[in-house]
């Protein structure tokens, strides 16, 4: 064998033994998050009036009437084949940002991993992505869009965009308070 084709043999062998790696590892490594809740607009409210009554106490302060948007919550499902989903979903309201939020989150580890919000009926990769999964197990918060409708787009996905699989899914239903 010439060396030319000794290392164009070699090239290959690296690259093949490194997408292996990056396809079977996640198989058996976990990667915990546990973000805290974001800091919720009425913490940060009752902080500023408090900081205000304490260095001017003639003016009162009233906060501005707000309409809350609604509470969504849901709880994940297992996805296609044996991938594996537990946890909780709900909406959190914090600095004029409304999050979504994994709570008890667990899932079949994956690469490629990504947060959607879908259409129910519609394909995973028509819906609206927050970003990468953070982790495959533990709390987690994504920002939502100001634009999104969680009537419209009430179904939650963790989709691994390398299988073009669904590893879980939970459906949001608003809470009544």
């Amino acid at each position: 064998m010439r060396n030319g084709s000794k290392i164009i043999l070699a090239i290959v062998v690296v690259c093949v033994l490194a997408l292996s790696w990056w396809l079977v590892s996640p198989l058996f490594l976990n990667q915990a998050v546990d973000e805290e809740l974001p800091p919720s607009s009425s913490t940060v409210k009752q902080e500023d009036e408090t900081t205000a009554s304490e260095t001017d106490k003639s003016e009162p302060v009233t906060p501005a009437p707000e309409e809350a948007p609604a509470d969504f919550s849901g709880t994940f499902v297992d996805g296609e084949k044996n991938y594996q989903t537990s946890g909780n979903i709900k909406t959190v309201t914090a600095d004029d940002a409304l999050y979504l939020r994994f709570e008890d989150f667990q899932t079949t580890n994956g690469p490629d991993l990504f947060v959607y919000l879908v259409e129910p009926g519609k394909e995973t990769a028509d819906g609206i992505r927050l970003g990468a999964l953070k982790g495959n197990q533990g709390d987690q918060n994504y920002v939502l869009p100001k634009e999104v409708d969680l009537t419209k787009h009430s179904r939650v996905v963790v989709w691994c965009r390398a299988f073009d699989a669904d590893f879980g899914t939970g459906d949001l239903k608003a809470t009544s308070q």
